[in-house]
C-alpha cells in the first residue's frame, strides 16, 4: 500500500501479526489494523539510518527461517552522552517474533520469556536466576527509542521510554524492561559477527567490534578445560620423568677422606687420597661435615682429574652459632654443607682444598663424602614451578578480560566476585 502520509510504496510482511508500520521516507507511524492506515504518529529523524540487515532478508537461525520486519534504534543517555544501538525484529508464521541486537559491533539473539526469571539481592548485589543459570546485574538504565523503520507488534512511538535492567552469564543475558504499564523479559544469547554475515548473506563489512560486549563469552572460559586438562598431563609427565630419573640413579658412595685445618694450614692446599669415578658421565655430590662450634670456616675446594688436569672449582662457607639467651636455647647456621658438581666424566679425581679459618679459631675437622649420580630435583622443583606460574598468568588475563568488561557497567563488581569462574585449581 502507499503510505499515507507521502505516498511511498509500502510492504507489510506479517500481515495479522503487526499493529503499526514506520516509513523510513516521511518518519510516518501508521496504524495497519485500521483499514484507512491511520496514521498514529509523525517523526523527524536527524539522520536517516541504513540497517546493516535490510528489511524484507530472510536468515536462517536455530534451524528456523526468519524474516527482518523491524528496525529501531535505542539509546540511554550518561553524563550527558548518548549511547544508541540497533535492533532487529525478526518473524516467522509459526514461531513468531525474534529479535537481533547489535551494540559496538556485538551481536546478540534475543526471545521473550514467557515465565519471569527469580530476581534476588539488591544494588550491585542483585541477582536472576532462570533455568539453573544465575545471572548479574550489569546495568540499569533509561532508555528511549530514536529512531524507528518497518514493522512492529505494538504501536511503537519515538520517544517511548522504558527502564532496562540487564543480567548477564555470558554468552547469556536477561533483559527486564519496565514501564507504568508493563514489565517484559527476554533472554538473549551472544551472536559472533561471522555468524551474522554468514546467515544473512550480507556482503557489507559488520560494524566493527568496539570493547567487550556485556555477555560476550570470555575467551578464556573456553580454554579453560583444555588448559586444565594440559596441565595435569604435563604435571603427570613430570612426575614420571622424576620417579625416572631416581631409578635410574645410583646414588653410590665412591669415597671418603676427612682433612684437619688450623692456624699451620691457612693459605696451604690440603689434597685427598685419589679416588676414581666410573660409569657414565654424571654429577659429583660433595657432602662436607665439620666439628664447628661457634666458629665458620671458608673452604675452596677444587676437584682435579689426575690424568687430564681438567679441574672444577666450589666454594663453600660453613658457619654454626649456638647459645642460650635468658633461659632459651638459640642455634644459628649448620655444621654441613652441600655441593654438586654437573657433568664430570670417568677418570680418577683427587680434591685440592684450601681453607681460611677466623683467628684464634681451633683445629676444624672436615669430613668429605663424595656420591656419584645422585638424583637431582632442582630440574624437578624448576618445572614444577613453571607449572604453577602459567596458571596464575592465565587467571590474571582471565581477570583483566572481566575487569575490562565490567568497566562500564552500573555495579562495579568486588574483587571476589569479579570472576565466577572456578580458578585453575
Amino acid at each position: 500500500f502507499q503510505c499515507p502520509g507521502c505516498g511511498s510504496s509500502l510492504t507489510v510482511r506479517a500481515k495479522g501479526h503487526t499493529e503499526s508500520l514506520a516509513c523510513g521516507t516521511c518518519g510516518a507511524i501508521i496504524d495497519i489494523t485500521d483499514n484507512n492506515f491511520r496514521i498514529l504518529s509523525t517523526f523527524k529523524a536527524q539522520i536517516n539510518y541504513e540497517p546493516v540487515i535490510a528489511l524484507g532478508t530472510h536468515g536462517r537461525l536455530e534451524d528456523i527461517d526468519y524474516e527482518v520486519i523491524g528496525y529501531l534504534r535505542r539509546r540511554i543517555s550518561v553524563d550527558g552522552i548518548h549511547y544508541e544501538w540497533s535492533e532487529y525484529l525478526l518473524f516467522h508464521r509459526e514461531q513468531g517474533f525474534r529479535w537481533l541486537v547489535e551494540y559496538n559491533g556485538h551481536w546478540s539473539w534475543v526471545s521473550t520469556l514467557n515465565e519471569p526469571p527469580l530476581v534476588t539481592g539488591y544494588g550491585a548485589n542483585s541477582r536472576a536466576s532462570f533455568h539453573q543459570h544465575s545471572y548479574r546485574l550489569f546495568q540499569t538504565a533509561e532508555a528511549e527509542v530514536s529512531y524507528v523503520l518497518g514493522e512492529f507488534y505494538w504501536r511503537v512511538q519515538v520517544g517511548e521510554r522504558c527502564l532496562i535492567s540487564d543480567y548477564i552469564a555470558p554468552p547469556f543475558q536477561l533483559s527486564q524492561e519496565r514501564t507504568d504499564k508493563e514489565m517484559v523479559w527476554s533472554r538473549a544469547e551472544y551472536l559472533e559477527p561471522e555468524t551474522i554475515q554468514k546467515t544473512f548473506q550480507i556482503a557489507e563489512t559488520l560494524p566493527v567490534r568496539i570493547g567487550i560486549g556485556a555477555n560476550q563469552p570470555s575467551p578464556y572460559e573456553a580454554q579453560r578445560p583444555k588448559f586444565r586438562r594440559l596441565r595435569w598431563l604435563f604435571l603427570g609427565l613430570l612426575i614420571i620423568g622424576q620417579i625416572i630419573v631416581i631409578s635410574l640413579s645410583s646414588n653410590a658412595r665412591i669415597h671418603q677422606q676427612t682433612l684437619l685445618f688450623d692456624a699451620s694450614t691457612q693459605n696451604k692446599a690440603l689434597t685427598s687420597e685419589p679416588f676414581t669415578v666410573s660409569g657414565r658421565t654424571s654429577n659429583i655430590e660433595i657432602r662436607t661435615q665439620t666439628n664447628l662450634n661457634n666458629n665458620w670456616i671458608y673452604l675452596e675446594m677444587t676437584l682435579i682429574e689426575r690424568d687430564s688436569g681438567a679441574s672444577h672449582t666450589i666454594n663453600q662457607e660453613i658457619s654454626y652459632y649456638q647459645g642460650i639467651d635468658e633461659g632459651d636455647a638459640w642455634s644459628e647456621g649448620s655444621t654441613e654443607d652441600l655441593a654438586v658438581l654437573s657433568g664430570i666424566p670417568a677418570g680418577t679425581y683427587y680434591l685440592s682444598v684450601e681453607g681460611e679459618l677466623a683467628p684464634n679459631s681451633p683445629t676444624v675437622t672436615c669430613t668429605f663424602t663424595f656420591f656419584r649420580d645422585t638424583p637431582s630435583w632442582s630440574n624437578f622443583f624448576f618445572a614444577l614451578l613453571a607449572l604453577l606460574i602459567f596458571p596464575l598468568i592465565f587467571s590474571w588475563r582471565a581477570r583483566a578480560y572481566e575487569r575490562a568488561r565490567w568497566a562500564d557497567s552500573d555495579p562495579i563488581p568486588s574483587s571476589n566476585d569479579e570472576y565466577d569462574s572456578d580458578d585453575d585449581d
